[in-house]
């Protein structure tokens, strides 16, 4: 916990910032002033509410299809429920009343419907949709559906069709994809965490059911969905995805959320709206981890990369070599170095218009091209209880900022309708004075987890010296010893948020203590000196920086690059820099990088340090910032030629040594996520969670606050707002808050 002698003149205070928050959000707001204790859980489960699910609604609820008879089983308790973790659900509980009794609201959500005698048996559509029904450019709504679609209860009303477009910002001169596939993209997901983190059910998949040793998850489709372009959605788009792309070396690496037991995971068509998905092992975990996020979620995610779970076949398949003899020379023509870029290429959600989609809004002007626009998909799947096709509001624009300074002056002025990417914590004050004014609602959801570490490259070679020193865990630890973590919550987190290692959070149900929150952790320049001198950085030049140890008589300078996203990391970087120079390291930190740049220089290995969140709340579900076990994307730079070594068995990548003790823990990995018991699959996180906090693999400096997606801003027109939506990972937030039922009260 930070104390107030840190607080100086770092920008606002502490306490200026608790009576600037006071009164807040409907005079509800109060913000934490002494860490984890005073600020919700909402990774795990969200507290009862009039708005819950139906008690009788099962995790794994198969909805009644053609391709799921009236007779097939709901997922039962021995082929694996999806709930969280019932430990985790308890333990918030508590979290959340003390969240109630601090002024927080409850968290609130909608309900999708899972039994088909609630379905509706009539639907209807937009003034846009009729208007071109009349026009003769689309059959009528009733057969623009699916037999069975995705029904949701709004969390408030049934709302109404009109009004002008939604308005959001962008920043405009950085790949910021995300700011739109946690909005606009449905989720895309083909299962999906209920609105409370609670439990996996349906979403672009109509049902889907595991066997009773989990070594078989049965995924239901929707009969009659369609693609945006109106071609049908059927099992051929995840297994051609699978056969073509995911196990296709000229795409991708095939994804490691798909191993398991040391074997890929075989998907297989049953008929056209069931597919089987098969392990050698139980994989008891595989339908939470199809929910969240990574790899194998959903086509606005990951599908540049030749990830997603699914794909388009019939609209890819001509710029695939396996079927069209000419691909390479499209790929030439359009710029591209061979046909595999080619076609991730034209599977970018982001770019490409003409890619056929299942979100509820369809792309219709580019992100490199603002404003970045969407319009309602006329084949969307959503649909309320009353049978309204979702969503409300026809069209979404996104203005271009320049960069986040811009986007915030733009949200303090009301020119944003909704809000959430790019909102910093530095920024909370001059929104919160400005709500009335402006005519929006700040709203508050304190994630539980990382805001901010240092992510280590632990496979960098481009330096071989310094890779060597990367890989010394005695190092890695004293760099972490080296930083005063109280004052980098002060001056970049205005005390919102709690320092800590890269252990779990103490709300989680995975923590360790707090002997393991403080591991390494502490501020302790002698003993990070100390460490130094052990592994032989002995040798200083004129003013006290340590020297290389290779005898060439260069000072050690290390690289820190990270881009100004959830808060100003490289300001961050700036403060690490002035800490390690307490403990003889020169540190380079310059200006902000883009994301996109530091996509290129992740999958190059090009990057030593690089600011951002670090480990993650779940093991299992989230596993590339724990280990090395993503081959790409900067999410994957803990260690990028280590996972391509363990997802080709050795064919690809570089064998990490045994120092590092990365084989440990996929060791760990893989025995979790085929374990079928609750307890013992928590004991082996643990382990895992301590393995990576002892070894430093990611230096861990402050968590559980309002940085990453902790706030939203919400236009005071708006119907169907929730007070406060679960904050995670999984549910790509604000996703989980179910945009297409956003509506225009007047």
């Amino acid at each position: 916990m930070a104390d107030d002698k840190h607080q100086g003149n770092k920008g606002v205070s502490r306490r200026r910032f608790l009576k600037l928050a006071g009164g807040s959000v409907g005079g509800a707001i109060v913000i934490a002033a002494c860490g984890a204790d005073d600020e919700p859980a909402q990774t795990t489960a969200a507290p009862t509410q009039t708005t819950a699910a139906p008690a009788t609604t099962q995790a794994a609820t198969t909805e009644t299809t053609a391709a799921a008879p009236a007779d097939t089983p709901t997922t039962t308790a021995a082929a694996g429920e999806a709930p969280t973790t019932t430990a985790a659900a308890a333990a918030d509980t508590t979290t959340t009343t003390r969240a109630i009794e601090r002024g927080l609201p409850a968290i609130e959500g909608h309900i999708v419907i899972t039994d088909p005698a609630q379905y509706p048996t009539t639907f209807n559509e937009s003034p846009e949709m009729a208007a071109r029904v009349a026009a003769g450019e689309l059959p009528p709504v009733d057969q623009r559906v699916p037999r069975n679609p995705l029904v949701v209860e709004p969390v408030h009303e049934i709302g109404t069709y009109g009004g002008r477009e939604l308005r959001r910002g962008y920043i405009s001169t950085v790949n910021d994809r995300q700011n739109a596939n946690r909005f606009n993209g449905g989720p895309d997901n083909l299962i999906y965490w209920d609105y409370a983190h609670r439990k996996v059910i349906p979403n672009i998949a109509a049902g889907f059911e595991v066997n009773a040793d989990a070594t078989v998850l049965t995924l239901y489709l929707r009969e009659g969905m369609k693609w945006s372009d109106g071609a049908p959605f059927t099992a051929e788009d995840i297994v051609w995805w699978r056969e073509h792309m995911s196990l296709n070396s000229n795409v991708a690496a095939p994804p490691g959320q798909l191993r398991v037991g040391g074997e890929q995971v075989a998907v297989e068509k049953v008929d056209d709206y069931t597919v089987t998905l098969t392990a050698v092992a139980p994989y008891p975990l595989l339908p939470q981890i199809m929910a969240g996020w990574g790899s194998i979620n959903g086509q606005t995610i990951t599908g540049q990369f030749g990830y997603g779970g699914f794909a388009p076949a019939h609209y890819l398949q001509q710029f695939h070599a396996d079927f069209n003899p000419d691909a390479d020379a499209l790929a030439q023509d359009a710029g591209q170095e061979n046909w595999g870029a080619y076609l991730k290429s034209r599977n970018t959600w982001q770019l490409n218009p003409d890619l056929p989609t299942v979100t509820p809004w369809v792309m219709t002007r580019p992100i490199n091209d603002p404003p970045w626009e969407f319009e309602a998909n006329p084949y969307s799947i959503w649909v309320d209880t009353a049978g309204n096709q979702l969503p409300y509001i026809h069209k979404i624009s996104m203005a271009g900022a320049e960069d986040r300074e811009v986007l915030i002056l733009n949200s303090v002025a009301g020119e944003y309708d909704f809000q959430d990417r790019h909102l910093q914590v530095a920024s909370l004050p001059v929104l919160l004075e400005n709500q009335e004014r402006s005519g929006y609602m700040i709203h508050r959801t304190p994630g539980v987890g990382s805001d901010f570490g240092v992510r280590i490259n632990l496979a960098y070679d481009a330096d071989p010296v310094i890779g060597e020193l990367i890989r010394t865990a005695d190092f890695r630890r004293a760099l972490s010893m080296g930083i005063d973590r109280d004052e980098i919550n002060e001056a970049i987190f205005l005390g919102t948020s709690q320092t800590t290692s890269s252990a779990p959070s103490e709300q989680s149900v995975y923590a360790l203590g707090q002997e393991w929150v403080e591991k390494w952790a502490t501020l302790d320049v002698d003993a990070a000196n100390a460490l130094l001198d052990g592994i032989g950085l002995t040798e200083k030049d004129g003013e006290g920086y340590r020297l290389r140890p290779d005898g060439s008589g260069d000072r050690l300078v290390l690289v820190y690059e990270a881009p100004a996203s959830f808060a100003d990391f490289p300001a961050a970087g700036q403060l690490i820099r002035e800490h390690w120079r307490e403990i003889g390291i020169d540190l380079s930190a310059g200006p902000a990088v883009t994301g996109g740049l530091l996509v290129e220089k992740a999958e190059a290995n090009e990057i030593m340090f690089s600011g951002h969140t670090v480990s993650s709340p779940d093991p299992f579900r989230q596993q590339d910032l724990i280990m090395p076990t993503r081959t790409n994307n900067y999410p994957g730079l803990i260690g990028i030629p280590y996972a391509k070594w363990r997802a080709t068995d050795g064919a690809d990548g570089v064998e990490p040594s045994d120092q590092l003790m990365i084989k440990e823990g996929w060791a760990l990995l893989d025995a979790g996520l085929v374990e079928p018991d609750e307890a013992e699959r928590i004991r082996i996180a643990k382990e895992i969670y301590k393995l990576h906090t002892d070894q430093v693999w990611s230096i861990g400096v402050v968590g559980d606050g309002l940085a990453i997606y902790g706030m939203y801003l919400a236009n005071t027109n708006l119907g169907n707002i929730p007070a406060r939506i679960s904050n995670t990972l999984d549910q790509r937030a604000p996703s989980n808050a179910l945009p297409p039922a956003f509506y225009w009260k007047s």
